[in-house]
């Protein structure tokens, strides 16, 4: 029987605040004032009685029901429960202006953003921000739910789409139980419509951003259905990011490496350092005359224009290379059932201080590297899909990507890289390149974390390299081996019919798994987008992958 599922994603869309009369803006600046406010009121009340409204087993949630207990009076109750005539802090007093249903959002948007700083607090301890000030002058925007608006179409001079919200400001007043409403145009472009068009509309906010433009950012609920599908073989798919090279992708099966695949930007490589050119010198030519007592503020300013040049020429690659990697693992989907895994860059900032003898070029490459928002976008994407990327045994995950470009993915010894690209092993004589290596050991990684793989034949192999990794990455730190019990059995080393491979190691000698017999993956640079496959059994010949690969993304790195 086919099941349900849903991800809720954010469509951020400008309004077009030129063409909106003088009282529709004033009329929107008081409701987003007012909600404001009553927000800020939420937050202290929900602040000074902290201690009596967490919930949860954690201590990270709050209680609904005892801040209405403090805030709202109840007047019309259901059968069986008493009137609330006086309550400590009476907002509709208070605020008289606001409609229950609004009042209500705002509460929710409050409480919201209070959960969440206690979730920041438990991981980062007492220096976490709370939401905001009391007295603090930025904008809150409401979450208001589908009930209190509707997108219209209506084709005018000034705009197509136009948003229908409630006015209740003067109806409140007087009593009335239907509200004026406000138009408020929208600048709607066909992506828009697209990502709207995807599923069901459920709220939406109306902000103002740093530089005080107006937007509306509306939550669509997009529906995914998964019918049940024949069983497919399993395989990982290994992603190592890179900054010269965007990303490296190895398919791992259980019988050996299927297929590399390269996603290069050149074009990105080109243009942002042709960024960073442009804003070394205006940065130089500020100091300059600053030094000289000379006026910098044209200067100055042309620098922050840079600077957010490169940042959205930054995203937009980023954007195609997670089309492109969303691509490809759809087309994979196809004939296996994938697990995806990506290497999380933990601390990578860290070597990347000044003292630390790389130099000023290697800081700048790691500080300027996005890999976080890849990651977060390919996830994202993945959960548009119907993918189970949190939770237990997820199909998507970040794993830890320290030693897997150093560590011999045949042997598990550590190997040295005489280039950034190259990669040679001493133990074995194993020489490719080095993203394509640690591509393969993020996917083993993905193995060994995820214990529903366990059970299938053949991937044993790759639990025993990451086991010798794990020994040559302890030996290097020169730390004790850790006290815990391995997933990997200590017995004998033959797999019965009804026991997992990857708990009993396979007896095969790894060589033969290589791409070529007894060869070496000689590759100290990306010679071809997909690598030749010779092994009995290969999946489809090279120059079908190759056609198959600049088809869907892979771009050739010649």
């Amino acid at each position: 029987m086919a099941r349900s599922k849903g991800v809720t994603i954010a469509v951020k869309v400008p309004i077009n605040w030129e063409s909106m009369t003088e009282r529709t803006k004033q009329r929107l600046r008081q409701t987003v004032g007012r909600d404001t406010r009553v927000i800020r009121a939420f937050l202290g009340i929900i602040e000074q009685h902290e201690c009596n409204l967490l919930i949860g087993q954690t201590k990270n949630r709050i209680d609904g029901g005892k801040l209405n207990q403090l805030t709202m009076t109840a007047h019309k109750v259901r059968s069986g429960y008493s009137q609330r005539t006086s309550v400590p802090h009476d907002f509709k007093v208070r605020f008289p202006r606001i409609s229950q249903n609004e009042m209500t959002e705002c509460r929710q948007t409050a409480v919201s953003l209070y959960e969440s700083y206690l979730k920041l607090r438990m991981m980062n301890g007492l220096r976490t921000s709370r939401p905001c000030s009391i007295n603090g002058s930025r904008r809150i925007p409401r979450w208001a739910f589908n009930q209190r608006f509707k997108l219209i179409e209506k084709k005018t001079s000034v705009a197509r789409w136009w948003l229908d919200i409630r006015d209740s400001l003067n109806s409140m007043q007087e009593g009335r139980f239907n509200h004026d409403r406000l138009y408020i145009p929208l600048k709607m472009s066909p992506f828009h419509l697209n990502q709207i068009r995807k599923g069901e509309v459920k709220a939406l906010q109306i902000f103002t951003d740093r530089k005080r433009k107006w937007w509306v950012t509306i939550a669509v609920r997009v529906t995914i259905v998964n019918s049940s599908k024949q069983k497919l073989p399993v395989a990982i798919l290994g992603i190592d990011l890179g900054i010269e090279k965007a990303a490296c992708s190895t398919l791992l099966t259980p019988e050996k490496t299927r297929e590399t695949r390269y996603f290069v930007q050149r074009e990105k490589v080109k243009v942002m350092r042709n960024c960073d050119r442009l804003v070394a010198d205006l940065q130089r030519e500020m100091y300059t005359r600053r030094n000289n007592g000379l006026p910098s503020d044209r200067v100055a300013e042309r620098l922050r224009r840079m600077r957010s040049k490169r940042e959205n020429v930054a995203r937009e690659y980023d954007r195609v290379l997670v089309r492109q990697l969303l691509d490809y693992i759809n087309k994979l989907s196809e004939k296996h059932t994938l697990y995806v895994a990506i290497g999380r860059l933990k601390n990578i900032r860290m070597r990347a201080k000044r003292g630390n003898y790389r130099g000023r070029r290697f800081r700048g490459l790691i500080h300027s590297w996005a890999f976080a928002r890849i990651t977060e976008s390919l996830k994202h994407g993945l959960a548009q899909q119907g993918w189970k990327v949190d939770g237990k045994n997820p199909k998507f995950g970040a794993v830890s990507e320290s030693w897997t470009s150093i560590i011999c993915w045949k042997c598990g010894s550590k190997g040295k890289r005489p280039k950034q690209n190259y990669f040679h092993c001493p133990s074995c004589g194993l020489q490719l390149n080095a993203d394509r290596n640690g591509s393969i050991n993020i996917a083993a990684r993905m193995l060994m974390l995820t214990k529903s793989l366990h059970s299938v034949r053949g991937l044993g192999m790759w639990t025993r390299a990451l086991d010798k990794v794990r020994r040559v990455r302890l030996k290097a730190r020169k730390k004790k081996p850790s006290q815990g019990k391995s997933l990997l059995s200590s017995k004998d080393q033959t797999s019965n019919l009804g026991e997992s491979a990857a708990v009993h190691f396979v007896q095969s000698d790894l060589v033969s798994f290589s791409d070529e017999a007894d060869k070496s993956d000689y590759d100290p640079a990306v010679v071809r987008t997909v690598e030749t496959l010779s092994v009995a059994g290969s999946d489809v010949p090279a120059s079908v992958q190759e056609k198959e690969a600049r088809s869907s993304g892979g771009i050739p790195s010649r």
